[in-house]
């Protein structure tokens, strides 16, 4: 299959990210009113082949997998790279 026959689909949008605060002794989550605002960027030629980046209040993550390797990599841990089998884009969200 020729690489200009398959399509692909991209999305950028902003993101919003509110912020709270957990008190311990009360197990209650209080809304400060602060929030971060971003942008992202997300690429996919298939499920095996995409890329993410996510900037977030000068904090920058990126992500990405050809099949073969994921990878990520954020402004504030560097860089990481996994082998095996591929990983969907729904993996890099999971904890």
């Amino acid at each position: 299959m020729a690489l200009n026959s398959v399509k692909s689909m991209y999305a950028v949008g902003q993101v919003k990210i509110a912020a709270s605060e957990m008190h311990q002794g009360d197990d209650s989550v209080h809304a400060d009113g602060k929030s971060e605002v971003g942008g992202f960027v997300l690429w996919q030629k298939n499920p095996d082949l995409w890329y993410l980046e996510l900037v977030v209040s000068g904090y920058k993550v990126s992500a990405g997998s050809d099949g073969k390797v994921a990878w990520n990599q954020s402004s504030s841990q560097g860089s990481h790279a996994n082998r095996g089998p591929p990983r969907p884009l729904r993996r890099f969200f999971q904890v």
